[in-house]
């Protein structure tokens, strides 16, 4: 890895200004509040990695990023599955934003962003919506892109890896004026490997051009255009805990194994975009910021899967055979556009010694699509009935595999145009009586959805809107001791249907949080400790009827409410010179409340606790991780890392 420079690195702001990020000793993030406030002013338990945190680590994905974060619960399908960014964090999956603009797509098509154009990420931890409208109660996840900066250097980067992995990756920077209003950064990258399961790869590419107008100090605009081309996803098939965690009489199954065909599955996943991000100070106490993306996400994906063990017989005479996998099969044909806007302004004054630090603003999201889908769900019009069983220990993969047409409409079991618009009006006060920090705001969304049904011509529609907030507390002790609490809530405007058509209920959370943040004199380390109470409502899963009767195997219902208790402690930065620790361990107790009855087990499927009392799934109870790294002077580092 090489970079150039014509000048001595220097701390530089970014163009728009939005969130400030400096290496590992970095104390603000902007995600929390939408404002430049300091981690220890802030009653929220906040997460920021810097991108020395990221190139140290190597990160390439939200999954290696954030294995180091207290509450979060990486790589859901093990490492198995590289072409989403799959994670819980506080018993729930996080929305995923690039720039404080939410990543919408399809049920496939959500792409996953190429690290080489981020700069760094926040991970806000409970409840959000009061500012960003759609998020889940376990929090979200920011990506901030990389922008055009003053200073001109070039960077050419090259990897090789285990799993015949090659990756190549550019970031040219450079100043078109000589009075650097006029600024151009160019990344891209290519990266290719083979799967974990046999007969599989994945490879993926994209290019990102940027220009900052910067016509004085006061004003910005910043203009990021990028396309993204996976042209295959790697393995996504599973393997049985039979043979691999469980004892199977046939002996020890390889974990490679593809239970899918590497010669009949595909995925192919196209992503454009065009940003804007604009800043405006009209003096230097009123801002005014306008973030701008469209984004248009195309997906073709094929794929034969594990359905169960074969059998013989029936009723007490029925056999299993652990050696003999029967397979089902589907895939999906995606097309979605989305509209993305975030306008605010910001306004900073004192009245009677009590200052405040004011934000009022309003979203917009639109997103337009159409999703043809097609699973094997035992119907007689379905053309993947017929996929033959895999031996296990001796796979013979090709042979007579259904056609599978998505454009035939009568052979698809989703079919459908789509369109959804939400919109929010937020405010907020950030308050400051001396070492009192106080924070409330307030949101109201708008949501709408139209969704056409193009096997029947049939069309259904609703509306949702809700109220969210959030209140909190922080006060700053001597020694850098800062203790708080806060309280927030979430809405979801849940788009969809079961499969009967009857459209979901809105999901909705709330959180209360309690913690203390402390920041050692004389160092760069902030330790925080929290705990929080958090509880989310309608929450969709899988149906417990999925696959029998004609169901599609994955229908969903809403269960009710689930409750999620959890400790968190996290430490980040520089204890003693040249001694960068990063340490995370949080105890998650999620626990369905209302809920429906459970599935029997199976011999693939131990059963799907939805009843009340039970854990919820992909939620570990204790977590713990620790990455460690000594500057030993002179350009050499020793690192260490533990993960649990």
């Amino acid at each position: 890895m090489g970079r150039a420079e014509n000048a001595a690195d220097s701390e530089v702001d970014e163009a728009h200004d939005t969130i400030v990020v400096t290496g590992l000793k970095e104390k603000q993030a902007g995600s929390g509040t939408k404002t430049e406030t300091p981690l220890m002013e802030t009653p929220q338990s906040i997460t920021v990695i810097d991108n020395e945190e990221l190139t140290r680590r190597n990160a390439l994905s939200i999954n290696q990023a954030l294995g180091y974060v207290a509450g979060v619960s990486p790589n859901q399908r093990g490492g198995m599955v590289t072409r989403y960014d799959q994670l819980i964090l506080r018993g729930f999956t996080p929305g995923v934003f690039l720039d404080g603009m939410r990543l919408i797509a399809g049920p496939y098509s959500t792409p996953q962003i190429d690290f080489n154009r981020v700069d760094h990420i926040d991970v806000v931890k409970g409840p959000a919506s009061v500012l960003y409208g759609n998020s889940t109660p376990g929090g979200l996840v920011n990506l901030t892109s990389k922008m055009p900066e003053p200073t001109a250097f070039g960077q050419i980067e090259g990897q090789l890896g285990n799993y015949n992995t090659r990756r190549g990756a550019v970031d040219i920077n450079q100043p078109l004026t000589g009075d650097g209003k006029l600024l151009a950064r160019v990344v891209g990258g290519w990266q290719k490997g083979d799967g974990l399961t046999s007969g599989t790869f994945s490879e993926r590419y994209h290019i990102s051009p940027m220009l900052t107008f910067a016509p004085d100090a006061s004003t910005d605009l910043t203009v990021i255009a990028t396309y993204q081309h996976a042209p295959s996803g790697g393995g996504y098939s599973g393997v049985p805990a039979y043979g691999t965690v469980l004892f199977n009489a046939n002996g020890t199954l390889p974990r490679k194994v593809n239970t899918g065909d590497p010669g009949y599955e595909r995925y192919n996943h196209k992503a454009k975009s065009i940003a804007a991000f604009f800043r405006h100070d009209f003096d230097e106490h009123l801002t005014f910021r306008s973030n701008f993306r469209f984004q248009n996400n195309k997906l073709s994906y094929r794929q034969l899967y594990i359905a169960g063990f074969a059998t013989t017989g029936i009723g007490v005479n029925r056999n299993t055979d652990f050696s003999t996998i029967t397979r089902g099969g589907g895939g999906a044909d995606e097309d979605y556009d989305t509209l993305t806007m975030d306008n605010h302004l910001n306004a900073k004054f004192e009245t009677a010694g009590i200052k405040h630090n004011l934000l009022v603003g309003i979203d917009y999201q639109h997103i337009t699509g159409e999703n043809v889908q097609q699973f094997n769900t035992g119907q007689t019009t379905n053309p993947l009935t017929s996929i033959p069983n895999l031996k296990l220990y001796a796979p013979t993969y090709g042979g007579t595999l259904p056609s599978f047409d998505l454009t035939k409409l009568s052979s698809a079991y989703v079919n459908t145009y789509g369109k959804r618009d939400q919109t929010g009006a937020y405010i907020q006060d950030q308050i400051s009586i001396g070492r009192l920090q106080l924070i409330a705001s307030g949101r109201y969304d708008w949501y709408n959805q139209i969704t056409v049904n193009k096997k029947n011509n049939t069309q259904t529609s609703f509306a949702q809107t809700a109220f969210t907030m959030r209140l909190g507390a922080l006060y700053e002790l001597p020694f850098g001791v800062s203790p708080y609490f806060s309280y927030s809530e979430s809405f979801e405007p849940q788009a969809g249907t079961t499969y009967l058509g009857v459209p979901f209920s809105p999901v909705t959370g709330r959180q209360y949080e309690g913690g203390v943040k402390f920041q050692p004199k004389g160092t760069n380390a902030i330790f925080t400790l929290s705990a929080y109470d958090l509880r989310r409502q309608n929450v969709p899963v899988t149906d417990p009827a999925a696959g029998t009767g004609g169901i599609p195997t994955n229908a969903q219902i809403q269960i009710g409410e689930v409750r999620v208790r959890g400790v968190e402690f996290e430490a980040r930065g520089e204890v003693l010179p040249g001694f960068d620790v990063i340490g995370a361990a949080s105890y998650t107790d999620a626990i369905i409340t209302l809920g429906t009855p459970a599935v029997a087990p199976t011999p693939i499927n131990s059963g799907t606790p939805t009843t009340t009392g039970t854990r919820q799934l992909a939620t570990p109870k204790y977590m713990a991780s620790t990455f460690l790294s000594y500057d030993l002077g002179k350009g050499a580092r020793l690192q260490d890392r533990y993960r649990d």
